[in-house]
């Protein structure tokens, strides 16, 4: 018996590709890019979906001409009544609290969601929006919402 009959180097796994690592290796000298061109170079070939072979590209032909929303949307972070009145104990609930309860992210809009949670207890909540469900839920049980002014339509 010799070492070579006890260990198997079959492990059934394909081994790495090494290109350009010689001629014996049957992907030497251009490690199979083919010769000269773009191709062959680094960064090469793919140049994403819009590329148009250097010709200038269609959407740089497009007029850019229009009003878009994007820079001045104001987006709200929801959540949900019954997840608010689960995780904040006490009687105020707060953008801060519901942000150290981890329902939202520090300096997040937040809307309250779902008005058919089953609301126990009088809460006094202060957040920035509020469905109509969920405001009557809270007022029904004794409580009271105070819309909160965002920043952005404040600032402008």
């Amino acid at each position: 018996m010799s070492l070579q009959d006890i260990l198997s180097t079959d492990t059934g796994r394909v081994g790495r590709r090494r290109v350009c690592r010689g001629l014996g290796s049957g992907l030497g000298k251009t490690g199979g890019r083919g010769q000269k061109g773009e191709g062959s170079r680094t960064g090469g070939k793919n140049r994403g979906p819009l590329f148009e072979g250097g010709q200038f590209p269609f959407w740089m032909r497009l007029p850019k001409r229009g009003f878009s929303n994007f820079d001045h949307k104001v987006t709200y972070a929801p959540v949900d009544l019954a997840k608010a009145l689960e995780r904040v104990a006490g009687k105020d609930i707060t953008v801060e609290a519901l942000v150290e309860a981890g329902l939202a992210r520090e300096g997040a809009l937040i809307k309250i969601v779902n008005g058919k949670a089953a609301v126990g207890r009088a809460v006094a909540l202060k957040v920035h929006r509020i469905t109509a469900t969920a405001k009557a839920a809270v007022e029904a049980a004794g409580g009271s919402v105070t819309e909160l002014v965002p920043r952005e339509a404040a600032a402008g």
